[in-house]
């Protein structure tokens, strides 16, 4: 799930988190997996690319149409997950290659569906990402993506340092505006979104990133931090000591469409 020039420690990162991404509600059955199937509308006919695909939940979804499905990483963690589930649940319509969401080794207009959850947020490239998504698309493809976004431009400082403390290959948050502009940038029309929000407890949220004592107590200390205008945006909710409880990670799903 990671971007082009990927240090050693971040790799590692997802590699030892494997297992529990494999398991993970908000990953294998969170409120934009199905909004995201839905805008693809997967068939049977299509070959599917779902890049940055992890444990390979997105990939998995995608299939049950019965289309061809190819889910790309880097963590060769994530992979060995991915590949015990397929051959656990005989899934015989999808298969998983490690390879860079910057980098995508296939040719042009191999897929007739491109397919990101959860991922882009992590990619130092996302022109680059686009590009590449738009490349390997066939002219009548579409690519329908899900990440978290920050609600607000105020809230971009705020949000990159709190998801960078949790998880440093966290690279960079964008708002909606950004991500139209970069769409079109690429040489997509953007056809439909809709803003999905996750809840998320804190304990349950360090303890997914196998977050540390002093990095918890540095999350903590950011969230008290934070400016009384970005409690409601950012849905940060605190208990009676002032103390962060959860907050809320609002997700962008889109279709975008090559031009």
């Amino acid at each position: 799930m990671k971007s082009i020039s990927p240090t050693r420690d971040s790799r590692d990162q997802f590699d030892q988190q494997a297992a529990l991404y494999a398991t993970s509600p908000v990953h294998r059955h969170g409120p934009s997996l199905p909004v995201l199937v839905d805008f693809a509308a997967p068939t049977a006919s299509d070959r599917a690319l779902d890049v940055a695909t992890g444990t390979g939940n997105t990939a998995f979804a995608i299939a049950e149409s019965g289309a061809q499905v190819v889910g790309l990483d880097l963590s060769p963690g994530m992979l060995a997950q991915a590949r015990a589930r397929a051959d656990a649940e005989g899934q015989g319509n999808i298969s998983f290659q490690e390879g860079d969401a910057e980098r995508i080794p296939f040719p042009d207009g191999s897929f007739t569906l491109v397919t990101a959850r959860h991922a882009p947020h992590h990619f130092h490239d996302v022109p680059q990402f686009l590009s590449e998504a738009r490349r390997v698309l066939t002219p009548e493809g579409r690519f329908v993506m899900s990440d978290g976004i920050c609600p607000t431009e105020e809230g971009l400082d705020w949000l990159d340092r709190w998801q960078r403390l949790r998880d440093p290959s966290h690279f960079y948050s964008r708002t909606v505006a950004q991500w139209q502009d970069l769409a079109g940038e690429a040489g997509f029309k953007w056809v439909q979104h809709t803003l999905v929000p996750y809840r998320l407890e804190f304990d349950w949220w360090v303890r997914q990133s196998g977050s540390s004592e002093t990095t918890i107590v540095e999350l903590r200390s950011h969230a008290k931090a934070a400016a009384e205008s970005l409690h409601q945006p950012m849905g940060l909710k605190f208990d009676t000591d002032g103390e962060v409880v959860a907050y809320v990670e609002t997700m962008l799903v889109v279709r975008l469409d090559p031009v």
